[in-house]
């Protein structure tokens, strides 16, 4: 038979409905397999994650123990300086380290110091309790004797206190007789003289002052801790040169 004789099949239909449900198929199968990947991504990134905080935990778990260890050391009076007694003098610490786990009891001495957060910084007056405290602290802190020109910078620049839950800058005097007027404390050169002076309002003045916020220092943080002023008897300029070069450098 020739090629011109030879039969033409039929064309074969397929009705409309079965090209929608093959299309859907299809679709549902691109969509399946999609989620199958992403399934196997979430299952992976988990394992990861679970293993991260596997790590993470242990990682915390000696931090604190060792900070433990430390502090029972200093209980027992075998780090040197541990048996130093306060001079009396001025002091600024500042705040200048944290970490994601902290001993519970340098916690509660960082916030029985009001010192929370990095960068922050109070005034104390360094008694013999200050030195056990600061030695607790001595691995997140950094302090010494500030001169007349530190602390008056800090209070006309940084002064602030909490007004109804609000921390609010020291701008008006009349802010300050309100709270502490019963104290002879008026202005902000009576609050400059106070903590100077270490009176007998110290305290109350010193608690009226919301910690001072200060910035990262202008060269960043060389993790460096300054010396005490208490250990350094010889140094004494030296220290007090150190704690008011890094405050003009964070104000």
């Amino acid at each position: 038979m020739s090629d011109s004789n030879r039969a033409i099949p039929e064309p074969v239909y397929v009705s409309e409905t079965l090209l929608k449900k093959r299309k859907a198929n299809e679709k549902g199968a691109a969509i399946k397999a999609k989620q199958r990947i992403e399934l196997k991504k979430t299952k992976k990134q988990l394992k990861k994650t679970q293993f991260k905080r596997a790590d993470e935990f242990i990682r915390r778990h000696r931090l604190i123990e060792k900070q433990g260890k430390r502090l029972q050391v200093l209980a027992k009076g075998h780090v040197k300086g541990t048996n130093k007694k306060g001079d009396g003098k001025l002091l600024f610490v500042i705040r200048i380290k944290t970490e994601s786990s902290i001993h519970p009891q340098i916690r509660k001495t960082l916030a029985r110091l009001r010192l929370l957060k990095m960068n922050t910084g109070v005034f104390v007056v360094c008694n013999d309790d200050t030195v056990k405290d600061l030695k607790k602290i001595e691995p997140y802190v950094t302090y010494g004797s500030p001169s007349l020109k530190t602390v008056r910078d800090l209070i006309m620049k940084r002064g602030a206190t909490l007004i109804k839950g609000v921390r609010t800058t020291l701008s008006d005097n009349a802010m300050i007789e309100e709270a502490l007027g019963e104290h002879g404390v008026i202005c902000l050169e009576d609050i400059v003289h106070e903590i100077l002076e270490h009176g007998e309002h110290f305290e109350a003045v010193s608690n009226f002052l919301m910690p001072f916020s200060l910035n990262d220092p202008v060269k960043g943080w060389r993790q460096k801790k300054l010396k005490e002023i208490i250990d350094r008897e010889n140094e004494e300029d030296s220290a007090e040169d150190d704690i008011n070069k890094l405050v003009e450098a964070m104000n």
